[in-house]
């Protein structure tokens, strides 16, 4: 689901009100679930790409066949079928389904209507009995996308202090220029939360930036034991608490953003001015040559700001 904002008033402050909001839509990227079959449609070892026998004495046998839906989306089938009985695993992105371009993740109501109707697809292999809202939920991709056009390095830069605590270790990544695309916990237990810039990762869509968190199988048996359970407000709720911290950085931080893609001079004389700037505050005085207040004041004037800490 994307936020719109309006680029001439952005600032963090309004980006985390809006995360913050009692009606933030809220998308599911990524839903993998459990569900009880009767039988295969297909026997042979060579409808089935993978198969290998487990357990005591190699009485279950697991397979497992990626199904194509469209030319951006397949389906992972996972089998188990043991002296414990039947149980098929189905992972899919109904946002891929709804939308193959990948220009935005699906509320709840399309969410379940794309998982329905790929079920046709599963008849080819399986027989099951079971309705898809029972189908047990092993695990749930949430995703808000903010449409925050030219500011994307501001956000992720605010949201990387949000996720910062003494026991969590973020993750950052670069791309080859040097900007920052993502902010990552990676917990040894999910939930995981990402930050990213979407727009790079997928290379469609407008700019933007992409809050996800990643639900497994210990959280949702508490919470959303069924795909049948989700609604709308269930998901905001969870994914507010989760991003409690992140929406709180963002509100606090009242600066306006601006853009950072910076040329290489640009750069050079932003670190030159930081460093003017952090003597001046430590009471140094230092006198400029006229053709360096000339470039800082130059600087100034095309980024609209008073001093450069406006930009950190």
């Amino acid at each position: 689901m994307i936020l719109n904002t309006v680029p001439q008033h952005v600032s963090t402050s309004s980006i985390g009100d809006a995360l913050g909001s009692m009606d933030l839509p809220v998308g599911i990227d990524m839903v993998r679930c459990r569900f009880r079959f009767t039988a295969k449609v297909q026997q042979s070892v060579e409808d089935w790409p993978w198969v290998r026998a487990t357990g005591p004495d190699r009485t279950t046998l697991e397979s497992g066949v990626t199904i194509p839906v469209n030319d951006q989306c397949n389906l992972w089938l996972g089998l188990r079928d043991g002296p414990k009985g039947r149980n098929a695993l189905l992972g899919v992105n109904p946002s891929r389904i709804v939308d193959p371009s990948g220009t935005r993740a699906v509320g709840t109501g399309e969410a379940l209507g794309a998982v329905e109707e790929i079920c046709p697809l599963l008849e080819d292999w399986i027989f099951w009995d079971v309705q898809p809202v029972d189908w047990d939920l092993y695990r749930l991709d949430l995703t808000v996308d903010v449409e925050i056009p030219r500011i994307t390095q501001q956000v992720l830069t605010v949201a990387e202090r949000g996720l910062r605590s003494p026991r969590q270790k973020v993750n950052t990544y670069r791309g080859p220029s040097g900007d920052l695309e993502t902010v990552r916990v990676a917990r040894k237990t999910k939930p995981n939360l990402s930050i990213y810039d979407k727009a790079k990762q997928s290379r469609t869509g407008p700019a933007r930036v992409r809050f996800e968190v990643q639900l497994d199988r210990t959280y949702l048996r508490a919470n959303f034991a069924r795909l049948g359970d989700l609604t709308d407000a269930a998901l905001r709720q969870c994914f507010q608490a989760h991003f409690s911290k992140v929406i709180d950085f963002l509100q606090a931080d009242d600066k306006t953003l601006y853009d950072l893609q910076l040329s290489g001079a640009d750069k050079k004389t932003m670190r030159e001015i930081v460093g003017y700037e952090t003597l001046c505050e430590k009471g140094y005085t230092e006198t400029l040559t006229r053709s360096v207040r000339r470039r800082f004041d130059d600087f100034h004037k095309r980024h609209s700001i008073r001093q450069v800490s406006d930009l950190l």
